[in-house]
């Protein structure tokens, strides 16, 4: 803390300290220390999976959370309202939204209070308006791409805009406050193997992987910088205070994090390995810390906060198995949450930031 004016001035003396030399006296200062330690764990039993192995999306809102799942072979998009308790609120097998087309994959946010959900199915992008109650939708647009940014709409300097990308580069989709599309653009011809976005402040900031370089950059913006290292499946955390956060990814069966200088020009830095083993890294923000969570090599997910350094001091076992990738990561303060599937359903394990004792 700073000094104000004035703060150094001498002030009335303490009697029973007067006269005491203050070399003699020796300052205790005590530092607190956090850890993750599992603090609750529920199953879904109720819920209707159409597979083992699903791709699935948890989107806070003020109810709750919603849970948004496709099978990862091809399916309908099925989703779980949760009120703030965790019980299912509605169908308890899940709402059936769009099973029109056979969707791979998809990225799901609340923007603007509503859900919108961008479905892969063959090499387009549906972005997809979802009422509160799931219980009805509207396409928006269907973008050029079987990538899609994990968050699936982004304010940049007033519009709305979706990221994907495809066999032509990065497509930037736009929609006015109507949610009427606006049209697309191609901002980089380098096409990703794989991508993610994460807005911050006025802008948004999205990143992808080739097979061997790393691209990051502000949507709004016209700088794009680039790594000469592969960073697959890679999720961002930014902090807007610090201008800055972290970045997460894949490569040669380890997990790999560099320090993310979002000031203008999204440089990644000092990048170095956060587990030698281990796949399906997540990031999240939670207003104080940076979670982390990714699978084990025992297959197991585990979750822990960062330290000033990037480094994970201690970690938490969930106890949980996805299938595949079939889990996310979701963040309020001082709790994290994993939402997953695998061969028996739907289930969710909270982790909490401890005070050591």
């Amino acid at each position: 803390m700073s000094a104000a004016c004035g703060d150094n001035l001498s002030g009335p003396q303490d009697p029973e300290t007067e006269g005491v030399d203050p070399r003699d006296a020796t300052e205790t200062v005590t530092v607190e220390r956090y850890s993750p330690q599992v603090c609750g764990a529920q199953t879904f039993p109720s819920v209707r999976l159409d597979a083992k192995d699903n791709a699935i999306r948890a989107v806070p809102y003020p109810g709750g959370m919603a849970l948004f799942a496709v099978p990862s072979d091809g399916g309908m998009l099925r989703g779980v309202l949760l009120d703030g308790r965790g019980n299912v609120i509605g169908d308890p097998a899940g709402q059936k939204i769009r099973s029109d087309l056979a969707f791979t994959s998809l990225a799901a946010s609340r923007v603007d209070d509503r859900f919108v959900v961008g479905l892969v199915a063959g090499d387009r992008t549906h972005i997809t308006a979802i009422r509160d109650d799931l219980g009805a939708f509207r396409e928006l647009a269907v973008a050029d791409g079987a990538l899609v940014g994990d968050t699936t709409v982004m304010h940049t300097r007033g519009s709305r805009v979706t990221v994907t990308g495809g066999a032509t580069g990065l497509v930037v989709t736009a929609f006015d406050t109507a949610w009427a599309e606006r049209g697309s653009t191609v901002v980089s011809t380098s096409a990703p193997t794989s991508m993610t976005s994460v807005p911050y402040g006025t802008d948004a900031v999205v990143a992808w992987s080739t097979a061997t370089e790393c691209h990051i950059r502000g949507v709004a913006g016209q700088t794009e910088s680039m790594q000469p290292y592969p960073c697959q499946d890679g999720r961002i955390a930014l902090d807007f205070a610090s201008r800055g956060g972290w970045m997460v990814y894949e490569r040669d069966a380890s997990i790999m994090i560099g320090r993310l200088e979002a000031d203008g020009h999204e440089v990644i830095a000092n990048e170095r390995v956060l587990a030698p083993m281990g796949r399906a890294p997540r990031i999240a923000f939670d207003g104080s810390a940076f979670w982390v969570s990714y699978i084990g090599a025992d297959g197991d997910v585990v979750v822990g906060m960062l330290d000033k350094t990037g480094a994970l001091p201690e970690l938490a076992s969930t106890g949980m198995a996805p299938v595949a990738s079939s889990y996310d990561l979701v963040v309020d303060l001082g709790k994290a949450a994993i939402y997953a599937t695998d061969g028996r359903g739907l289930a969710a394990t909270w982790v909490c930031k401890t005070r050591e004792p």
